[in-house]
């Protein structure tokens, strides 16, 4: 090739890299950042809904907190190991629903609504506290289940009320230090909407660990614990049914011992209801997510963003209003105590 040549094949190829350079910080300088574009609207009507629920859970589990605080244990009955142990994980369960109204609801209507907690250490406490309170929920179900199913046996085990208070502080501890792992996964994520905006959002980095956090924690701390729960509280109702007719057909006495028997099988029933009002809006969760892991839908962003957060809403808020109705269904003191207060 001449010299005039080798000029010419160096000058278009400069005017080549200087023009797709101009056309890449074009599209640098135009490209726009833009909140969550997920529909004001929707995300108005989304923290409605989790607000409305939010509020029906938290006074009334304040209610039922206060109420089993202030419960007497003069009645010989209700000084009971049982009825001592059920008051004990009553409470445990009322103070992670009230928690869990009172701080990670709030924390997640704020971060749908306003452009905060979108990434750096508040995503990452943001997500903590999402996470943390439904956990140890689920850690002080299986608590319970595992000592009310040794306690129904022909060879009954009821563990005292020391042993169930430091069970139900190791299921405290063990949900607040484990969730620590997929939070710390957590930051600000940039996606493109198109050529010419993006936006951040908090979502989990599956490069941050050298394996899928997802498929450790959700076994661990939701499937597993689900199966086991529902499998010994299903095993529960059918004790509780066949003593109940039992006791039904040799006739209903007042003794003491009658009136305990009755006391543990509504006890029982109650924490039944309990457990189930959480697993089905947990399995919800559980069930969308792994959707979404698995078969990876073509969802837009909008649509996305409020399957996402609404998933996460129901099942850390639903449960708690559900628990509200329950107790008011199964407990006729907590009634009368409702009624004595308004």
């Amino acid at each position: 090739m001449d010299h005039n040549g080798t000029f010419c094949f160096f000058c278009n190829t400069t005017a080549n890299d200087s023009t797709n350079f101009l056309h890449r910080a074009e599209t640098v300088k135009i490209s726009k950042y833009v909140f969550t574009p997920a529909g004001i609207t929707a995300k108005r009507v989304l923290c409605f809904i989790l607000s409305i629920v939010d509020a029906v859970g938290f006074l009334g589990n304040c209610l039922v907190f206060f109420f089993l605080k202030e419960k007497s244990a003069r009645n010989p009955v209700r000084g009971n190991r049982f009825v001592k142990n059920l008051n004990l994980y009553l409470r445990s369960l009322c103070l992670s629903d009230l928690l869990s109204c009172a701080i990670s609801l709030p924390l997640l209507c704020i971060q749908i609504l306003f452009d905060v907690f979108q990434s750096g250490w508040e995503c990452k406490m943001v997500r903590y506290l999402n996470f943390v309170f439904p956990v140890i929920t689920i850690n002080n179900l299986v608590v319970i289940s595992l000592e009310k199913y040794l306690s129904t046996r022909k060879v009954p085990h009821t563990f005292s009320s020391v042993t169930v208070r430091k069970m139900i502080i190791f299921a405290w501890c063990l949900g607040s230090l484990f969730m620590l792992l997929p939070a710390a996964a957590y930051d600000g994520k940039r996606v493109d909407l198109n050529h010419t905006h993006f936006t951040i959002i908090c979502k989990n980095n599956e490069r941050f660990y050298p394996f899928k956090i997802t498929l450790l924690i959700f076994p661990l701390q939701y499937v597993f614990p689900c199966i086991f729960v529902t499998y010994v509280n299903l095993s529960l109702l059918k004790t509780m049914w066949g003593r109940g007719t039992r006791r039904i057909r040799n006739g209903v006495s007042n003794t003491f011992k009658d009136r305990l028997m009755a006391t543990r099988i509504k006890g029982t029933i109650l924490l039944v209801a309990l457990t189930f009002g959480f697993i089905v809006p947990c399995l919800f969760f559980t069930g969308n997510m792994a959707y979404t892991q698995i078969a990876k839908p073509q969802r837009t962003f909008a649509k996305d963003f409020i399957f996402r957060y609404g998933g996460g809403g129901i099942a850390a808020c639903f449960s708690s209003a559900i628990n509200f109705v329950i107790y008011f269904a199964q407990m006729k003191n907590f009634r009368v105590y409702l009624k004595s207060v308004f």
